[in-house]
C-alpha cells in the first residue's frame, strides 16, 4: 500500500459510500498520513529547502549550509500546522477524521475484523489466485453485526484499561516527586 493508492481508494470507494457527516477513524500508517505541506528533509535539494522556507515567509540569509536551512525548517514547522491530505479531503466532503494515538491501532475495531477475515481466508486458502477474490468476498459476507459489536466492545475495553493504567502510573509518579525547600537544600 502507498499514499497514492490509498488516497485514490479513499476518494473513489469510501467517500461515496458512507453517510454524510461521518466520523472516520484512522490510524497513523504512513500512507494515511501524507502531509499537505510536507516540510523538506535531508533528501531535498538546498534550493527546494530555501523555496519552502521563503513560501513560509522565513527570511533566508545568503550562504547558509543545508544543515542550517534544515534547522530553520525545524524552527518554523509547528505540529499544530500539520494537515494531512486524507483529513483535508474528508473535511471537503463534510466528514471528520479522528486519528488514533500513535502505536494504538488496537483501539480500532476494524483490526479485529480484518484478523477475522484473514483467519477465514487462511483456513480455506487453496493457493489458487482465481479462488482468492471469491474467498475474500465470502469472508467479508460472514462478518455479522455481532462481530462488529464485539470488536467495538473489545476496543473500548482496551481504551478503558489503558486509561486506568495511566491513572495508576500518574499517581505513583506523583508520589515519587519530591520538592526541595531552601531548608532541605542546605542539609
Amino acid at each position: 500500500m502507498n499514499a497514492d493508492t490509498f488516497e485514490k481508494w479513499f476518494k473513489s470507494q469510501l467517500l461515496p459510500n458512507i453517510p454524510s457527516s461521518s466520523v472516520i477513524v484512522m490510524d497513523n500508517a504512513s500512507y494515511h498520513s501524507r502531509k499537505v505541506d510536507k516540510p523538506p528533509t535531508t533528501a531535498n535539494k538546498k534550493a527546494e529547502i530555501q523555496e519552502w522556507l521563503e513560501k513560509k515567509g522565513v527570511a533566508v540569509p545568503d550562504g547558509l549550509l543545508k544543515t542550517q536551512l534544515l534547522h530553520l525548517v525545524t524552527r518554523h514547522t509547528a505540529a499544530a500546522d500539520t494537515q494531512y491530505v486524507i483529513d483535508k479531503t474528508a473535511s471537503e466532503h463534510g466528514h471528520k477524521v479522528v486519528r488514533l494515538p500513535p502505536y494504538h491501532c488496537n483501539y480500532n475495531p476494524i483490526e479485529l475484523i480484518w484478523a477475522q477475515v484473514k483467519g477465514y481466508v487462511a483456513k480455506r486458502n487453496t493457493f489458487k489466485i482465481a479462488d482468492l477474490k471469491p474467498l475474500v468476498q465470502e469472508s467479508l459476507n460472514s462478518i455479522t453485526a455481532d462481530n462488529w459489536k464485539n470488536a467495538v466492545r473489545h476496543s473500548e475495553g482496551l481504551q478503558v484499561n489503558d486509561e486506568q493504567r495511566d491513572m495508576v502510573i500518574d499517581h505513583y509518579l506523583d508520589s515519587f516527586t519530591t520538592t526541595l525547600s531552601s531548608d532541605e537544600e542546605s542539609s
